[in-house]
């Protein structure tokens, strides 16, 4: 299912979360972090196409190779859940060129009729013209949905989310560095949003409230549910 907003967008964005586990020696899964669903219209039928998208460092080991194998645990229309395989040498795995850039995407969605899950439309990413027509800045409310690893849930993933504001939309690049590796100037937003490990990989959301982008004298007091847009996804710390 698309995520619509009609309902609580909170329950609505954690059907669009899953978790990235790994297996021990002795065959137990344990979670390592997060990853979403996002959905691309392609082709002139419109049809989308499903894609996970997670923080690249996530698939990684601590050489920083990709793992062979990882699982993903899915949410079942019977409140329980599954695994399913990915094998990095037979799945292809998108990367930005820029290796600075912390995003793995997958194309890949189970099968809704067994899967309880919603993906985030394409339409919902915040570019450049959304941050311009819903003037976006400081204060402004953020969000992220994702691992809690001390409750990742027994039966079935349980997302938490957590929630935060714009501290900065600079009008220049902002030094960033990552690691060992030199400094560099980025274009970025920073977000004043408490993380921790577990947490890379999830989706963070501007929440923008019902009409921000009409003319001062329409906006009327309203309980719609706030617009929301993908601003990027999380790197967790412990």
């Amino acid at each position: 299912m698309i995520l619509t907003l009609h309902d609580n967008p909170y329950s609505q964005v954690k059907k669009c979360v899953t978790f990235v586990f790994l297996k021990d020696d002795n065959g137990n899964f344990y979670p390592i972090g997060t990853g979403f669903f996002v959905g691309k219209q392609q082709g002139e039928t419109k049809e989308y196409y499903g894609y996970i998208v997670t923080a690249k460092h996530v698939l990684q080991d601590e050489n920083g190779i990709i793992r062979e194998t990882v699982y993903l645990r899915f949410n079942k229309h019977d409140k329980t859940s599954g695994f399913v395989r990915i094998q990095t040498n037979k799945t292809e795995i998108y990367t930005h060129q820029d290796t600075d850039i912390d995003i793995a995407v997958i194309p890949y969605f189970p099968d809704q009729k067994i899967y309880d899950l919603m993906f985030i439309p394409d339409s919902l990413i915040a570019t450049s013209e959304i941050l311009k027509r819903y003037k976006i800045s400081e204060g402004d409310e953020v969000f992220f949905s994702g691992l809690f690893t001390s409750h990742p849930g027994q039966k079935k993933n349980q997302p938490i989310v957590r929630f935060g504001r714009v501290a900065l939309m600079s009008d220049e690049k902002i030094e960033w560095r990552e690691k060992d590796k030199p400094a560099k100037f980025l274009d970025l937003y920073l977000v004043e949003c408490q993380s921790f490990g577990g947490n890379s990989g999830s989706p963070v959301f501007f929440s923008i409230s019902a009409g921000r982008d009409l003319p001062d004298n329409l906006r009327l007091v309203s309980v719609a549910p706030p617009s929301l847009f993908l601003a990027s996804l999380m790197f967790g710390s412990d």
